[in-house]
């Protein structure tokens, strides 16, 4: 019988606060199983922390949801919507993101937000089902609103006692699930270090799978106010010393060799080097550029390593040769720094300098950057007349280029021009009359992989007519042409047809095609060496007899052995891949040293780490230099000419 009263108080106080608490707790269920959904549906690890995620999912819901209990029905039903939308809105962009772009975005996408609208149609084409259960919460709010304006639920509500119970609680479990976090990953790091560094994992994915998408997002806005640059006296004086201690620049072997020639570099939107001399169906791919390819210099082992800026970033390396930041776009954060770009160089000696692209002048905020960076003039969307909407740009390639011809002729030269196509991008829909290859429908590919082989097809058609165009208006002979991809597809092509010599499976769909066209001289053979958009500049500048400045970080991909390719972690910055013409490198999962891959190049032949220990060190050390320059603002600082 005592038991039986017991068990009957205990119930009654659980029905009591059950009424009061039913709905916050039921979004905290909710929420942990969308961040597990949220995983499984990208291809997340989901076992190896499936505890780990749903103790601090829990305890982050705990804290987001829970505070409606101290709340009157009204109230209590708007924030549980708006904390419910943002959940559902973070859900939802950040799996439309990745489902793109293979990453998650960071706090700094916030500041390109206008860049994320102008590609609207990618995130119709990614719209999948599984986006309803993103938005099971503000579903399940609706609904029980309903029955409690019905009368079907009776809402029960805390006094000032209880409210201060049920905010020990909240915080007690809060604190309890990410103690728990902390404490495992202290176990399994040794160090007490690791705990106050989630951002040096190398693996975001691993991250995402330890703590839930939600978490990782929140902890990143956290992280981006809470921690502002900032620069001080002493990374000045790194930056001073870094550049004091480099070689003076020499020239090399072919300087001057094109010398007061027009430079023309030709930026291709999602060009991978894989479709290169590649055949589908016994049809060409690119016929055009495998032309080019044989009558030029053809690297055939270069890199787009670029950050969350994508396009925007390879403009960045190309026109700086600095290391693109890992956690926001330079373009937008440091649009008004001083620089010293290939434009403003080339500018100081003589040339005059423009570009040209088919889009608004905000897009990437190009219309705040160019000056900075050199240019004289840039013509934009409204320079151009678009007879056929083709893309999702409206402005199809072969009319850009077709339009661009008479620009090029009207320049005073010796010109720089920077031309970036537009068509070949995402999700790479083409008018059926325009889409000239002949793909089975019993083929591998995928339907996006599709899209892109007839996009990239007519764009090397295109192309193809704008060199000759160049002939015909007297522009060839007496200019240096660079063609380039920009960065990869994002659509897994390289994988589907079966593109796999790079050193490592991280850079692989990060292969781009370079080609340098020098007419009337003997630069005309396929390199592999390995090279990067930071090698541009200093080629260019080379080729054209102008020492370029010291506070560059590529090298002259023609003359030197000295290019080296370094991939970045996309939140920390760290170096996961470095390639260079003796050795490679690759980093662990774990970011420990010794526990990574070094390789003798170009054999692939495994060596002791150690080996790698000085190049390692030299690369992480250039890529934070790079980063203070631009973070810091201290170009000027570096500058030693």
């Amino acid at each position: 019988m005592q038991l039986t009263k017991y068990l009957n108080i205990i119930w009654t106080h659980f029905l009591y606060y059950f009424k009061s608490a039913w709905l916050p707790l039921a979004l905290v269920t909710i929420f942990i199983i969308q961040n597990h959904l949220f995983n499984n549906s990208l291809n997340i690890a989901i076992r190896p922390y499936f505890i780990r995620r749903t103790i601090v999912t829990g305890a982050l819901g705990l804290l987001l949801y829970g505070p409606a209990v101290l709340f009157r029905t009204r109230i209590k039903y708007f924030y549980l919507s708006v904390v419910s939308v943002v959940i559902a809105f973070v859900f939802v962009v950040q799996f439309l993101y990745h489902s793109y772009a293979g990453g998650f975005l960071q706090a700094s996408a916030f500041f390109s937000v206008g860049e994320g609208l102008t590609v609207l149609s990618t995130a119709k084409a990614l719209l999948s089902y599984k986006l309803i259960f993103f938005v099971a919460g503000p579903l399940a709010i609706i609904g029980a609103w309903i029955f409690t304006q019905r009368g079907t639920i009776v809402e029960q509500f805390l006094t000032k006692k209880e409210k201060i119970t049920a905010i020990a609680l909240i915080a007690f479990f809060t604190v309890s699930g990410y103690s728990y976090l902390f404490i495992r990953e202290h176990m399994e790091a040794g160090n007490t270090a690791h705990i106050y560094q989630y951002s040096k994992l190398y693996d975001v994915n691993a991250l995402v799978s330890k703590m839930g998408i939600i978490n990782f997002s929140l902890g990143d806005v956290l992280t981006m106010g809470l921690l502002p640059d900032k620069v001080t006296a002493a990374d000045i004086d790194l930056v001073k010393t870094y550049f004091q201690e480099l070689p003076t620049a020499t020239p090399g072997h072919n300087f001057g060799l094109l010398k007061n020639r027009n430079v023309i570099l030709i930026q291709v939107e999602s060009l991978e080097n894989i479709v290169m001399g590649k055949n589908i169906e016994g049809q060409e791919i690119t016929p055009n550029l495998n032309k080019l390819a044989k009558e030029g210099l053809y690297f055939s082992n270069y890199y787009a390593p670029v950050g969350p800026g994508t396009t925007a970033d390879t403009e960045f390396m190309v026109l700086n040769s600095l290391y693109p930041l890992p956690d926001t776009v330079a373009f937008i954060r440091y649009a008004y720094n001083n620089y010293t770009a290939l434009p403003d160089w080339l500018k100081n000696n003589g040339y005059h300098t423009f570009a040209l692209h088919g889009d608004v002048p905000s897009f990437w905020n190009r219309a705040n950057i160019y000056p900075q960076l050199g240019y004289e003039k840039w013509f934009g969307r409204d320079d151009y007349s678009i007879t056929r909407e083709i893309g999702v740009y409206d402005l199809g390639d072969e009319d850009f280029f077709k339009q661009s011809i008479a620009k090029l002729q009207s320049l005073p030269q010796p010109f720089m021009a920077t031309l970036i196509t537009l068509t070949s991008h995402s999700p790479f829909q083409m008018p059926a009359d325009l889409e000239t290859l002949n793909i089975s429908a019993t083929t591998s590919l995928d339907w996006l992989q599709k899209n892109y082989l007839q996009s990239i097809h007519y764009v090397d058609q295109a192309l193809g007519k704008f060199i000759e165009n160049l002939k015909t208006a007297g522009l060839y002979d007496n200019s240096l042409i660079l063609i380039y991809g920009d960065h990869g597809s994002f659509s897994g092509i390289n994988g589907a047809l079966g593109g796999d010599n790079s050193a490592f499976a991280d850079l692989q769909t990060t292969r781009v095609p370079m080609i340098i066209l020098a007419p009337n001289t003997a630069l005309k053979a396929e390199s592999t060496t390995p090279a990067s958009h930071l090698d541009v500049y200093p080629t260019v500048a080379n080729l054209l007899g102008i020492l370029p400045p010291t506070n560059i970080f590529g090298h002259d991909m023609i003359d030197t052995k000295n290019t080296t390719v370094v991939s970045r972690n996309l939140v920390s910055g760290v170096v996961i891949s470095i390639v260079g013409n003796t050795l490679a490198y690759h980093a662990s999962g774990d970011g420990v040293y010794e526990h990574g891959t070094c390789l003798e190049m170009p054999n692939k032949k495994r060596l002791t780490v150690d080996i790698c220990q000085s190049l390692y060190n030299e690369k992480e050390n250039a890529v934070e230099i790079s980063d203070l320059l631009v973070k810091g603002n201290l170009i000027d600082a570096s500058y030693n000419n």
